[in-house]
């Protein structure tokens, strides 16, 4: 009996879902209590829960609580109200206060503006009806009733009145002894079932129908839950859970939903169905709340003990079926039959001409015969068999011997005479027919266009790992890779695409294409559906926009990865259905009835603002801060309860931001400002809504308040400031020269005295002007006359080098200009120390230093000049004697005096004598050459006494060399003499006093 009456109920309701993603939701993810009493939509598509401690709002992503209200108690009952005018009621315990919900805001009504839904009558209580489930508890000393847009149902004693709007009764008569079964279909249509007699009741404004047909309604089983403010009836039988669709000749329709199973274990009190969104949510009195999301996804599983239900390659087997490698054959539902293949390769399958079923063993390509029901079989060897392929009427084979892979092409499907190998460096993952000549063949290290009359193949492109080559439905031909994305081949090029906002699609599997517009992809990490002219478009115009949508666990899929690498590995079946691999099973589902989830452009809302982590509040059109914040998260409210990672929101700031921000959805969806300098900025936001990119736009004014140095008051205030300010210094200045210009012509005498000093002064600036440039010169003479003779005897010897041919000769002459050119260079390397020889007032150093360094240095520089003219020069001194005496003058001093002797020698000595005593050191150079004239002995004798020094630079009659010894004599406070040597040539004695002064004066005293 209750067989035949559910076959003839399957005609009046449509199944429409099976397989379902549950997701709980208590106190340890969101809910302020585990008690859900009532659930309703508001009018702006927000979710309200009732619950024991608050009212809870709910957005699809965050659960909003409002428990600081002001109220006695935070226990709430159920909703009550008209959604379509924005009116939703709620009520505390005892009716102690009255909640109202209009425009996505709580609002707190005054007692004495508010009628109670449970009053006292004279002799009973008067309670209403607004929600009806098990576990609604009905008093027999309380009177109940349900109020209806046109009167309203009462229930007392078993009795049903109904009170029209002028106060007309009509009892109703039947008896009514469990108020669990009642529920309103519409605005004033009552229905009552009877699982006793298997009767319904339907009352229609007083007005009694029985219904005698026994339907689920009626079936003792049966439970019913009835919310009236969301006009929803929802039947549980057996676990099955079904939507009342309306009334229609003469019968209830229902609409059947899901088998939730152990439905009776969960305590559920409250039941609302959001057709929006095909979802489901469960209210329990003690778990709290469980959203149920409907879905066209099934996976087949088999779920047979100890074995996995990872899937790889399939093949179509009958209208609604495919089979796998294994032998099982399997529809959307779950596990059909298995034919027992036994173990083998996953990942190759498929059908020959004949219709006989192919796959992969080891190194074995089987055939099982379609002419024995698929029990037998016939094994083809090939060792090191990587994998085979089929593509149109082309049969290939893949081998590999480590080394390099081979790609074996048949004549046939025998697979016997193979008419063309091509030898490939890396693994062969893919083939496909490109035309009746040419096909692609990918690769792990690129992708190949072969020929097979040429039996050539020629890399497309290098470095990507082809997983993948797919011909689509509208003959597009796509590659994918394991790493690399995925590509459009199109005349013999590669067009990459895009790649969805993480990525996922870099490892894109498989594409298929439907007849409504899209492409179908999967990856490691979700479904992907995008629209075909997107992708088109972008091959051609990379700027074009392409917008993904990804399909997850949220959409019903029990797991997001998909597998790849498959021949086949997804294709659609006869009924329209596509099938995809995944590690939880194969994953069946029409694409017609897939639906993507877009925000509502009329419901997008931006009006709430939590600053610096405070409390949320709201703004109207204007969001006002103060100067002093340091964060401020405003709020994008939208009522969208599918996958977050679709929906898409950008912002941003004019004059700050060029182009559009997206914003990452996490929990709560909002936009952070912080850091912005007081003033007024305005924020825009798009969401789309839409998959072919349309916008919903939404402006913010926002304006940052100033410092009250940074108001414009506080700004023209300062301007007015300083300008007064400013007069009042004039004014002050005015008069401040007038009285200073009476006491200027007081002080005209003093500036004149004033004006003669400072010519006097300019006078003596003129002077040291001129011993400066005059001491500029001095160096420059300096440098020249003690860097000549070197020079000279360099030119003599490279003259004598070119005329001389004997080779002895030559290299003597060359080690002559080498150790004079690296004595030169030496020399040349203290250059700088003539910059001290005529400015300087110090003529003693720091620290003490042998003289000998002096006259070795000389005696180097000169050494080779000498022995030129077969001299030489000697030092005669007794030990080292030190002296603190400036090293750059008695350098320079020697360097002229020795430059002197050498000149004027040849085939002789020069004796470089150098003595020490308590009050002075000696230095005397004597030479054995031709010797100075008695007048030019008289000369430099009689120069040495002249007083200034300028005298001594501008006579110049014998040349500057020894004119500058006796002008750096002088500077050192030293005595000097020239006397005739016995017994030829010159000597000069400089005496040098320890005693700086010695009773002398220098030039520079």
């Amino acid at each position: 009996m209750r067989i035949s009456i559910l076959i003839i109920f399957l005609f009046h309701f449509q199944q429409s879902y099976g397989q379902y993603v549950s997701s709980w939701y208590n106190t340890e993810n969101g809910l302020p209590q585990n008690s859900v009493k009532a659930i309703v939509k508001d009018k702006y598509g927000f979710i309200w829960l009732s619950t024991d401690n608050g009212i809870v709002q709910y957005d699809g992503s965050v659960f909003t609580i409002h428990n600081k209200l002001a109220v006695t108690n935070l226990h709430f009952e159920n909703f009550y109200g008209n959604v379509l005018n924005d009116s939703i009621v709620i009520y505390n315990n005892n009716d102690e206060n009255k909640i109202l919900i209009r425009k996505r805001k709580v609002h707190s009504i005054t007692k004495s503006t508010f009628t109670r839904t449970f009053t006292k009558e004279k002799f009973n209580f008067l309670k209403r009806i607004s929600k009806n489930s098990p576990e609604s508890k009905y008093g027999s000393n309380t009177k109940y009733y349900i109020k209806t847009s046109s009167g309203k149902y009462s229930f007392y004693n078993n009795r049903i009145i109904y009170t029209d709007e002028k106060n007309r009764q009509t009892k109703v008569p039947i008896v009514t002894t469990n108020l669990s079964n009642i529920f309103l279909n519409g605005e004033d249509t009552l229905f009552l079932a009877d699982p006793k007699n298997r009767k319904t009741y339907r009352v229609d404004k007083g007005k009694l129908t029985t219904l005698t047909k026994a339907t689920l309604f009626n079936d003792p089983e049966t439970k019913i839950y009835w919310q009236q403010i969301t006009g929803q009836t929802f039947i549980i039988n057996n676990d099955n859970i079904y939507l009342l669709q309306g009334y229609k000749n003469d019968e209830l329709q229902l609409k059947f939903l899901i088998t939730y199973k152990n439905f009776g274990n969960q305590f559920f009190n409250s039941i609302f169905y959001d057709k929006d969104f095909k979802r489901l949510y469960l209210g329990s009195v003690t778990k709290g709340l469980n959203i149920v999301q409907l879905t066209q996804f099934f996976t087949a599983q088999k779920k047979i003990h100890f074995v996995d239900e990872v899937s790889s390659s399939s093949i179509p087997f009958n209208e609604n079926t495919i089979i796998d490698p294994y032998g099982y054959e399997v529809n959307k539902h779950g596990l059909v039959k298995n034919h027992h293949f036994g173990v083998n390769d996953k990942h190759f399958m498929f059908y020959d001409d004949s219709g006989n079923i192919l796959y992969k063993n080891d190194d074995d390509v089987v055939r099982r015969y379609k002419s024995t029901q698929y029990t037998t079989t016939h094994s083809i060897h090939f060792p090191g068999l990587k994998g085979f392929f089929k593509s149109a009427d082309q049969f290939a084979v893949s081998t590999t011997d480590l080394t390099h892979s081979y790609l074996h092409l048949f004549e046939d499907e025998q697979l016997k005479t193979i008419n063309t190998t091509l030898e490939f460096t890396g693994f062969v993952n893919s083939f496909l027919q490109y035309n009746n000549d040419e096909f692609l063949i990918g690769c792990s290290d690129g992708l190949y266009l072969g020929r097979l009359k040429q039996k050539i193949a020629a890399q497309v492109a290098k470095e990507i790992n082809v997983k993948n080559i797919i011909r689509t439905s509208d003959g597009q031909i796509w590659i994918t890779t394991n790493k690399d994305g995925f590509f459009l081949f199109r005349d013999k090029k590669l067009f990459k695409m895009p790649l969805d906002q993480n990525s996922y699609l870099n490892s894109a599997h498989y594409i298929l294409g439907d007849t409504h517009g899209y492409y179908w992809i999967s990856s490691n990490n979700g479904l992907f559906r995008v629209a075909k002219k997107q992708l088109l478009k972008y091959s051609e115009n990379n700027k074009t926009p392409v917008f993904y949508y990804r399909f997850t666990k949220n959409d019903g899929l029990l797991t997001t990865e998909f597998n790849g690498g498959s021949m086949p590995d997804a294709y659609s079946l006869k009924n329209g259905e596509f099938v995809f691999p995944s590690m939880e099973g194969f994953v069946f589902f029409d694409p017609k009835d897939i639906k993507a989830y877009y925000p509502d452009k009329k419901r997008i809302y931006v009006e709430r603002v939590r600053i610096n982590d405070s409390d949320i509040t709201y703004f109207s059109k204007d969001l006002i801060l103060e100067n002093n914040y340091k964060n401020a998260d405003i709020f994008i409210d939208i009522p969208y309860y599918s996958n977050s990672y679709n929906l898409r929101v950008e912002a941003k700031i004019e004059g700050q931001d060029p182009d559009w921000q997206q914003i990452e959805i996490k929990n709560e969806r909002k936009y952070t400002i912080s850091n912005l300098i007081p003033g007024n900025y305005t924020l825009q936001l798009r969401v789309q809504v839409s998959p072919e990119g349309s916008y919903a736009y939404r402006t913010v004014k926002i304006k940052i308040k100033p410092l009250f140095y940074q108001t414009t008051a506080f700004k023209l205030a300062v301007t007015i400031l300083f300008l007064f300010i400013f007069i009042v210094i004039i004014y002050t200045r005015t008069k401040f020269l007038q009285i200073r210009n009476r006491l200027l012509k007081k002080k005209v005498s003093n500036i004149k005295i004033a004006l003669k000093e400072s010519t006097q002064h300019l006078e003596a600036v003129k002077n040291d002007m001129q011993k400066e440039s005059e001491y500029q010169k001095k160096l420059i003479e300096a440098i020249s006359h003690d860097i000549s003779t070197p020079v000279k005897f360099i030119a003599m010897m490279s003259q004598k080098l070119i005329d001389v041919r004997e080779v002895d000769l030559q290299k003597e002459y060359f080690d002559s200009i080498h150790q004079s050119s690296e004595e030169l260079y030496n020399f040349t390397m203290h250059l700088k120390e003539y910059s001290d020889l005529f400015g300087t007032y110090d003529v003693y150093e720091k620290h003490e230093y042998p003289i000998s360094e002096i006259l070795m240095a000389k005696q180097k520089l000169f050494n080779e000049v000498s022995k030129s003219q077969n001299s030489r020069i000697e030092i005669i001194g007794k030990g080292n004697i030190y002296c603190q005496f400036n090293k750059s003058i008695l350098s320079c001093i020697v360097h002229n005096l020795v430059d002197n002797a050498v000149k004027n020698t040849s085939g002789g000595i020069i004796y470089i004598i150098v003595e020490d005593n308590q009050e002075k050191i000696t230095l005397k150079i004597a030479d054995t050459g031709k010797g100075m004239s008695q007048e030019q002995l008289t000369y430099y004798n009689g120069l040495y006494q002249m007083s200034m020094n300028e005298d001594i630079i501008k006579f110049r009659n014998y040349g500057l060399g020894l004119h500058m010894v006796i002008y750096l004599v002088k500077k050192m406070y030293a005595d000097i003499s020239f006397y005739k040597n016995y017994p030829g040539g010159t000597a000069v004695e400089v005496n040098i006093y320890k005693n700086k002064m010695n009773g002398k004066k220098n030039f520079n005293s």
